[in-house]
């Protein structure tokens, strides 16, 4: 965090990049982790979500068994999925299975707003049934209703190659300043989508799109958004994973009928309806606490544009906390650095 402190304050253009949100982030991932009553809560509440999920199951956690340092859970019969070669010999479609970890990883992520946010090889599993069988849930990742939604709207615009929807998306969401014009956003974007469009995972070569995209958000001054990382570093395992299996899978067209499914029932007249009498209802309890709430929607409201963390929140205090902190130490050290270049002047 110090490090990621001194190359903010060093380097301006990497201000955008709020790496020490993202180390602060990852502390509180770790600090979880170290929990493994809370590893079970995550698990219990991905099984959940996905228990009605074909061809995915999560392992029962078994809680009169599970302790801050022992989890417990259900034995698993399965097979690693880099064991491609054993699962071809059970006669298990590999390329089925491909296109069913990148569809499972995006229904958790839109649909729910949850997913496993360490998908790599060492913690999926295949049955003989053909199911995926994930295990490790120390890390997992949550998205807001808003963002998923920014989400689905982004994947799904790049999948018909719609880039000013795309870019207005951008623009909504608060991932790039308001100030920055769609036509020039939507065509840099276009730079982005157009060679990668309708190839396999094989023929597209992920340093030089990084590089792209590195350049096309410094170019914007699009800000990093820590609570995306998490989304972000899964979406290229899943990609890595699926190109073991499969080296033709379309990322795209793999994508596209989970985020067609999905927006389709959150524009549906009958499931907005009953997700506004939902909310109705909700309301009518809070009316007493009304001001207070709207003083909160509004803090919320500028943070979902702005991508900070909310200033009345733990996490904001303990993160300022840690800047002063390292503000002090930079200070002393260049103190501490300048005396030491004094008495060696003095002495030698």
């Amino acid at each position: 965090m110090l490090l990621a402190y001194l190359v903010e304050s060093l380097i301006v253009k990497t201000k955008r990049l709020r790496l020490v949100e993202v180390v602060f982030l990852l502390k509180e991932i770790t600090n979880h982790e170290m929990d493994l009553r809370f590893e079970a809560a995550a698990a219990n509440e991905f099984a959940e979500n996905t228990k009605n999920d074909a061809g995915f199951h999560v392992p029962k956690i078994y809680w009169n068994f599970t302790s801050e340092e022992v989890l417990t859970l259900d034995w698993i019969e399965g097979i690693s999925i880099r064991e491609k070669e054993i699962l071809e010999s059970k006669k298990i479609n590999i390329e089925s299975i491909a296109t069913d970890v990148i569809q499972h990883f995006l229904r958790h992520a839109v649909r729910d707003g949850f997913f496993h946010a360490d998908m790599h090889q060492g913690n999926l599993f295949i049955d003989e049934n053909g199911r995926i069988i994930p295990i490790d849930f120390g890390i997992m990742g949550r998205m807001d209703k808003l963002n998923r939604r920014y989400l689905a709207e982004i994947l799904y615009g790049f999948v018909q190659r719609d880039y000013k929807k795309v870019a207005e998306v951008h623009i909504v969401a608060g991932l790039v300043p308001s100030n920055v014009q769609v036509d020039e956003l939507a065509q840099a974007l276009r730079s982005i989508g157009e060679p990668i469009f309708g190839q396999s995972v094989k023929d597209i070569s992920g340093g030089k799109l990084l590089k792209q995209l590195f350049d096309v958000t410094e170019k914007f001054n699009m800000q990093t958004q820590p609570q995306l990382l998490l989304l972000q570093k899964t979406m290229v395992v899943v990609e890595g994973v699926a190109r073991k299996l499969n080296p033709n899978t379309n990322i795209w067209e793999t994508s596209k009928p989970v985020l067609e499914k999905w927006l389709k029932e959150t524009k549906d007249p009958i499931n907005n309806l009953n997700e506004t009498l939902k909310d109705t209802a909700e309301v009518i309890k809070k009316l007493p606490e009304l001001p207070k709430i709207m003083d909160k929607a509004n803090q919320a409201l500028t943070f979902m544009a702005s991508g900070k963390i909310p200033q009345e929140s733990h996490s904001f205090s303990a993160l300022n906390e840690k800047k002063v902190e390292m503000k002090s130490f930079r200070n002393q050290s260049i103190i501490g650095l300048l005396l030491l270049v004094f008495l060696g002047i003095i002495v030698f």
